[in-house]
């Protein structure tokens, strides 16, 4: 019975992590092009959103960009919208969202999305859009 009074005597001796304070307990790391990455894919959840990329001929481009300093990200991203759209609404629509979605999943604050739209597509909708018009017809 001695031997587990000394185990657990042992083990609440010893200071659990939770009792650090989070600013001693170290640092997370975040790299630039998985921030880039999280922004890319929040602006394909938006509505009217057919793609995120970068302008230029080589397929393999970045599709967006980040810089990190510290805890603030900026944020660059090129996309692709569906047409007729109306860019000023839709543009807010991404902005907010990437933004939020960038904060939720790691922490950073967003001081700026910079968003160009390269192109509008006629006759392109997201399936969502798509799929609630053919509802509507029924």
């Amino acid at each position: 019975m001695t031997q587990t009074a000394t185990a657990r005597t042992t083990r609440t001796s010893a200071t659990p992590a939770t009792d650090v304070p989070p600013e001693r307990r170290g640092r997370t790391i975040i790299p630039e092009a998985v921030v880039a990455r999280i922004a890319a894919g929040a602006a394909r959840e938006v509505e009217g959103v057919l793609d995120v990329r970068r302008r230029g001929v080589v397929p393999w481009n970045e599709r967006s960009r980040a810089d990190v300093d510290g805890g603030l990200a900026m944020l660059s991203l090129d996309v692709s919208v569906a047409y007729p759209a109306p860019l000023r609404t839709l543009t807010d629509r991404i902005r907010n969202h990437v933004a939020a979605r960038v904060h939720y999943l790691t922490g950073l604050a967003v001081g700026h999305v910079d968003i160009e739209v390269t192109s509008m597509v006629p006759g392109q909708r997201p399936a969502r859009t798509t799929e609630l018009a053919e509802g509507a017809r029924r």
